[in-house]
């Protein structure tokens, strides 16, 4: 499958792929649950620093489901070296558009042993 120009070595008709890509958005959302928004008021000092923090710590968390999903370094290679919460939303909708291409031509594969071979020899 390829997103962004970036070939992924993923196949959605495989058990383990999908359960890898499972298990990966499991711990990703178990993560995501304990990442806090900042509290403090936008003209607070602090204000910077926590919403950096917390930039840092959505871009790793997902970084990390990149890359124990599709492959070590696939993350850096997506998201560049300026990776921001905008390139994730474009990476997610590229991803699920590579995915239902893939869908779309395992059907057409599919379609060749409809109806089922019983059926094609009574033809």
């Amino acid at each position: 499958m390829i997103v962004n120009d970036i070939e992924l070595n993923f196949d959605i008709t495989s058990p383990s792929d999908i359960l890898r890509y499972k298990q990966a958005g499991e711990r990703m959302e178990k993560e995501g649950e304990l990442i806090e928004l900042p509290t403090v008021p936008p003209d607070d000092p602090t204000f910077f620093d926590a919403y950096i923090e917390m930039l840092n710590a959505e871009l790793r968390i997902y970084g990390n489901f990149l890359d124990e999903v599709f492959g070590e370094g696939i993350a850096e290679q997506l998201l560049g070296n300026n990776p921001s919460l905008n390139k994730i939303a474009e990476i997610n909708e590229a991803l699920g558009a590579a995915m239902e291409e893939q869908g779309k031509e395992f059907g057409v594969r599919l379609e060749k042993y409809k109806p089922n071979r019983a059926t094609r020899r009574k033809k």
